[in-house]
C-alpha cells in the first residue's frame, strides 16, 4: 500500500535527518524555547534525537491502534485506511517540528522565528490545518473504540455514531479554520489560551449534540 510506504518514510525520516545533522552540529545547541521563543536552556547536540525517537514510537503505536480498529470493522478496511491517513498527518507534523529543531540548532538561533511568525504560531497553523483534514474523514470511520468521536452515546448504535461523526467533523473544520486564522493574529500566550478555549467549546458542543441525538 502506497500510504503505508509513505508512513514508514515519515516515521524514520526525522531520525535519518538528525543523524546526518549531528555531523555538522556544535556540541551545545538550543535545547528549549520559552513562550517568547527565546532559548532558555542549552543542551547536548544528541538531544536532537529525542523527537525522532518519539516519532518512531508514535508510528508503531499508530499501526497497533489501526489493527485494533480494523478488527472492529466487520466489512472492508475503511478504519485502517483512515487510521493510516491520520497517522501520516501526525507524522508529517513531527517531521516539520524536527526540521525546525534541526534548523535552529544548525543556525544557533537564540530566537526561533520564520518569516515574522513565531515557532508557536507556525505549530498551531499546522495543527489547525491538520484538524481540518482529519475532520473531513471522520464521517467515513465505522464505529469502533479507537478512531473518531467516541462517547457512551456515540457508541450505542451505528445511526447515532454516523450522525455524531458528521457533526463532529463539521465542528472540527470550523475549529481548525478558527485556529489557523487566530494563529496569524495573536501573540504566543494569548494564542495558547484562545486555542484551548476553541478546543473546549468544540468538544462541549459535540458532547451536547451526542446527548441530543440519543434522546
Amino acid at each position: 500500500m502506497k500510504n503505508k510506504k509513505l508512513f514508514y518514510v515519515l516515521m524514520f525520516l526525522p531520525l535519518v535527518a538528525s543523524l546526518i545533522a549531528l555531523q555538522f552540529l556544535p556540541d551545545v545547541i538550543p535545547a528549549h524555547y520559552n513562550i517568547q521563543n527565546v532559548v532558555d536552556r542549552w543542551g547536548s547536540k544528541y538531544e536532537i534525537l529525542i523527537l525522532p525517537v518519539i516519532t518512531i514510537a508514535f508510528g508503531f503505536f499508530s499501526l497497533a491502534m489501526g489493527k485494533i480498529a480494523q478488527k472492529q470493522e466487520p466489512l472492508g478496511n475503511n478504519n485502517e485506511k483512515s487510521n493510516l491517513f491520520i497517522g501520516n498527518c501526525v507524522l508529517l507534523i513531527f517531521n516539520m517540528l524536527s526540521g525546525f529543531m534541526i534548523y535552529s540548532s544548525l543556525h544557533q538561533l537564540e530566537k526561533l522565528e520564520f518569516a515574522s511568525l513565531t515557532f508557536i504560531q507556525i505549530a498551531f497553523i499546522i495543527i489547525g490545518i491538520f484538524l481540518i483534514v482529519i475532520s473531513n474523514i471522520m464521517p467515513k470511520v465505522k464505529r469502533n473504540s479507537i478512531l473518531g468521536f467516541r462517547t457512551k452515546q456515540t457508541m450505542k448504535n451505528d445511526e447515532i455514531w454516523k450522525k455524531c461523526q458528521r457533526f463532529s467533523g463539521l465542528t472540527g473544520v470550523m475549529a481548525g479554520f478558527i485556529i489557523v486564522v487566530i494563529s496569524f493574529l495573536l501573540d504566543n500566550t494569548t494564542l495558547i489560551i484562545a486555542v484551548l478555549i476553541v478546543t473546549f467549546i468544540k468538544l462541549g458542543i459535540d458532547i451536547v449534540y451526542s446527548y441530543k441525538v440519543d434522546c
